[in-house]
């Protein structure tokens, strides 16, 4: 098994039935970042991190210590406009994931906010937005670091 196939298996093929939701769009991006590089072998990667009375739908910290919080919605840009732009103030970067491609003036927030912007549809998936990288407080970084190991182990 190659390791990129080693790691679709552990981080795709493990997910089981993701539902109808929001999760259905986890495989198709796990796949994207994957193929893209943002996931490699020593990237942790959690799901539902509690992190300041919220949970993000999915977090990645790299061998490097970057990182990245991924929140996902089918519906209500704003809604998750608004927990995308919480978690840039604690993550390198933050990005939304969505099924459908915003409206202009989302768009337009979106990248107001520094926020990164990804739609699936699978089983396509479109990277229409990247995030501006901002390094958090030395303090936050420490808390979030474990809690993102935590929750991957």
């Amino acid at each position: 098994m190659s390791p990129t196939e080693e790691m679709v298996y552990r981080h795709v093929d493990q997910l089981g039935d993701v539902g109808s939701g929001e999760s259905s769009l986890l495989p198709w991006l796990m796949r994207w970042l994957i193929a893209t590089g943002h996931i490699r072998s020593r990237t942790y990667v959690a799901y539902e991190v509690p992190w300041l009375g919220r949970r993000i739908d999915l977090a990645l910290l790299t061998s490097r210590g970057t990182t990245s919080a991924f929140e996902l919605k089918l519906g209500g840009l704003q809604r998750v406009l608004e927990q995308a732009s919480y978690n840039g103030l604690s993550f390198h970067r933050s990005w939304v994931v969505v099924g459908s491609v915003p409206q202009p003036s989302g768009l337009e927030w979106a990248e107001r906010l520094g926020l990164g912007l990804i739609v699936v549809q699978a089983p396509s998936v479109r990277l229409l937005l990247r995030p501006v990288i901002r390094p958090p407080d030395d303090s936050v970084m420490r808390r979030l670091r474990a809690a993102i190991a935590t929750r991957a182990a």
